[in-house]
């Protein structure tokens, strides 16, 4: 299924390579929906799946999912408030 949604992410919870900043584990994401407006938290196998390339983000009411890269991921940081 092609990427049919799109998401704000609030929160990343990972584990990080401190020297090349890649992700050595994704423990969660907490995200909101911009489609449906839902706010999340989304952990491997229930919200968000890892394939080779991506992680697969996906809205708890089935409204759609989004691919994100690693790179995104390890570039996000909480908006100020």
């Amino acid at each position: 299924m092609p990427d049919s949604c799109h998401f704000d992410l609030l929160d990343v919870s990972a584990l990080q390579d401190p020297c090349s900043g890649r992700i050595v584990h994704l423990y969660s994401m907490v995200a909101r929906c911009l489609s449906c407006e839902v706010i999340f938290k989304a952990q491997e196998g229930q919200g968000f799946v890892s394939t080779s390339v991506a992680r697969v983000l996906r809205c708890p009411t089935g409204c759609g999912q989004q691919s994100l890269r690693g790179a995104a991921l390890r570039q996000w940081r909480a908006q100020p408030a």
